[in-house]
């Protein structure tokens, strides 16, 4: 999955920078196995909070980071010492889908990993939330230039919020959004047939193509996430309407329809800092795809070890959410994703073992879901 791909490439572009909680610094940092690095959100929409845990690692010379399963991991409300576990599914930690913040409350992180060494977070304090009072995007058949594929400029439409500033206050926000686009096929097996819920290699000598697709049983959307950090602060403009900001790009991966839910997130002063820098680290690196050698510091740590640094930040958020349907019908310029032919996996005189399959759940995961897109529209 692109998300997946993005986080690690977030980590391994946050390998040149360490900060104290509170004031960004760099000095020179060394790229070893076994860090730690973590990434949490606790937010007031449901289905929004989530915690990644990945560790690095040197892969036949390449520095790497990989997600770090089994770990132990709670979200704890610090006023009233109610403790939520969370649930490892597909590469994060998640907690039980309607679970939501509240502004005002105070929460942190606690992380044991399988080996039993502990992480903590500092407290942070839900704060109210700003209303976004519109989104629109705009399509650009040239919206912004990838080398990645092939260096040259890739169609999209661009993303943009408008709200009001509360006045006399200091406001930081963040925004991130999902993107949900309606799958036909559910999996693709290479060299593998789907049974009992997974792809099973085939054994040695089986004769097939080289992959299998199998269509989705149901219903079901595929879901993006961003690809770079948006974030704003009212210095400049406190008390007042901001019209029509940027706050990021979807490019043209399909030509399927698609429904943008944009979450505005309300930070801490200082969660706006560390974002701030994580933004200036990935923009000066070319996005999350950049591999520099760097990390980040935010509010973690060892709580059995002060002179560890553990890589990353916990967030808790108050969030603002609002929703667009964008009609892709009439589009002309091509698809970044090229689909390759559609093979199913024969039914009649099959050699494999029974029961011949076509079609497969939707399962729902981080990046899948059959839940209707509340401003789905049927074409």
């Amino acid at each position: 999955m692109l998300k997946q791909n993005n986080a690690r490439w977030v980590w391994l572009s946050l390998l040149t920078l360490i900060t104290s909680c509170t004031d960004p610094i760099e000095p020179e940092f060394e790229f070893r196995e076994g860090l730690v690095f973590v990434e949490g959100f606790a937010s007031t929409a449901p289905g929004a909070s989530f915690v990644t845990i990945n560790t690095s690692a040197i892969e036949f010379g390449v520095y790497v980071v990989n997600f770090l399963e089994g770990a132990s991991v709670s979200f704890e409300n610090a006023n009233s010492g109610d403790i939520v576990p969370l649930i490892e599914v597909d590469e994060a930690y998640v907690p039980p889908p309607d679970f939501k913040v509240a502004p005002g409350e105070e929460w942190k992180l606690t992380i044991t990993l399988p080996q039993g060494k502990r992480y903590e977070s500092l407290i942070e304090t839900v704060l109210e939330p700003v209303p976004i009072s519109n989104i629109e995007v705009v399509y650009d058949s040239e919206l912004e230039f990838r080398e990645v594929f092939g260096g040259t400029f890739v169609p999209g439409h661009e993303v943009l919020v408008s709200f009001e500033d509360p006045p006399d206050i200091d406001n930081y926000y963040y925004w991130t959004y999902r993107t949900y686009e309606n799958l036909d096929f559910c999996e693709k097996c290479i060299n593998a047939i789907f049974r009992e819920s997974e792809c099973q290699n085939l054994s040695s000598g089986s004769a097939g193509a080289p992959y299998f697709d199998y269509a989705c049983d149901s219903e079901c959307w595929r879901i993006r996430f961003p690809e770079s950090i948006a974030i704003f602060d009212d210095r400049f403009s406190n008390g007042k309407s901001t019209s029509n900001l940027s706050i990021g790009n979807l490019l043209l991966y399909t030509k399927e329809d698609m429904v943008v839910e944009v979450q505005q997130l309300s930070l801490t002063p200082k969660a706006h800092e560390y974002y701030k820098v994580l933004k200036g680290i990935i923009d000066n690196n070319n996005g999350l795809n950049a591999p520099p050698p760097a990390a980040l510091v935010g509010n973690m740590f060892n709580p059995d070890n002060s002179e560890e640094f553990v890589f990353g930040r916990f967030t808790a958020a108050a969030t603002t959410t609002a929703s667009l349907f964008i009609d892709r019908t009439f589009i002309e310029e091509e698809a970044l994703e090229r689909r390759d032919p559609i093979n199913f996996e024969p039914t009649l005189n099959s050699p494999f073992p029974p029961p011949a399959t076509t079609e497969v759940p939707c399962s729902e995961t981080r990046y899948r879901t059959a839940i209707r897109p509340e401003l789905w529209i049927d074409q």
